[in-house]
């Protein structure tokens, strides 16, 4: 099972804490990864750098400090909202399907485990798994260690959380109030979707941020292209003011864009909290 970060806690993540991220609920952390969310920053900074001074040195810097950034923040965020993503689908998967099968009255919390278990993916197949060993042969004070260790796994999704109470007493009490199950899986649901249109909303102005990095170097490139290539070395990227005023624009740009990334990552107003 891989190993569970406190992905509440701001602090920088080793290759491997990230990596465990990744493996939760896929392949190992790739070339793929790393050359999209290091390389990506490096890339943008270096250009704009280069495009509005065609310095080589400039460019290298801001290359350097792009590649830092992406490596000490923007790879871990995007990696820790994919894995947190993934555990919460799963959790969701698993809350209709064990409600499913417990709709027959046939059907113990037990076997229903034992069935739906199978059906899960990655990390959350592997607490699954302990989780129905937990209960076999149990009795009421097995039965609620079970529950107990089972739902600090996933404390931070509160509705996740009741289900397993309701399976709790169901268990012990011999009795599956199917009505409730469907209730609390049912308002999961509907975070699930929730969830979706907020990060959809998202999505929507990810693609505008980039359209506005797009339309930022066509009207730089054009500003060179206006003035002449050689006018435009000598009068602004060779001069005082075409520094303080590069500095001062990456340097907007580069405020402006982490405090994009802060609204893109922030998942606050949607988590589950009691």
């Amino acid at each position: 099972m891989a190993v569970k970060l406190n992905t509440k806690k701001s602090k920088s993540l080793t290759f491997d804490e990230l990596n465990a991220y990744k493996v939760a609920y896929g392949g190992a952390m790739g070339a793929k990864e790393l050359t999209y969310f290091v390389g990506l920053p490096a890339f943008l900074l270096g250009l704009f750098s280069f495009l509005l001074l065609y310095n080589g040195w400039v460019t290298g810097v801001c290359s350097v400090i792009g590649a830092i950034y992406g490596w000490r923040t923007l790879l871990p965020r995007v990696t820790i909202k994919r894995y947190e993503q993934e555990a919460f689908n799963q959790r969701n998967k698993f809350l209709n399907n064990i409600t499913q099968v417990l709709t027959d009255d046939n059907q113990t919390v037990l076997m229903a485990l034992d069935k739906v278990k199978i059906r899960a993916d990655g990390e959350f197949r592997e607490d699954l798994k302990r989780f129905h060993a937990m209960l076999i042969g149990a009795d009421d004070t097995g039965v609620r260690d079970a529950v107990i260790w089972f739902a600090e796994q996933y404390e931070d999704d509160v509705i996740f959380v009741q289900y397993l109470e309701q399976l709790e007493t169901s268990m012990i009490e011999g009795k599956t109030n199917v009505e409730t199950l469907k209730d609390i899986k049912s308002y999961h649901n509907d975070i699930r979707k929730k969830q979706a249109l907020y990060e959809a909303a998202k999505q929507g102005h990810l693609r505008d941020m980039r359209q506005l990095v797009i339309i930022t170097a066509i009207l730089i490139i054009a500003l060179a292209v206006s003035f002449g290539f050689t006018t435009y070395l000598r009068v602004f990227a060779r001069s005082i003011f075409g520094y303080i005023s590069a500095g001062l624009y990456l340097t907007i740009m580069t405020v402006f864009f982490r405090q994009f990334l802060g609204y893109y990552f922030d998942d606050s107003v949607m988590e589950i909290r009691k």
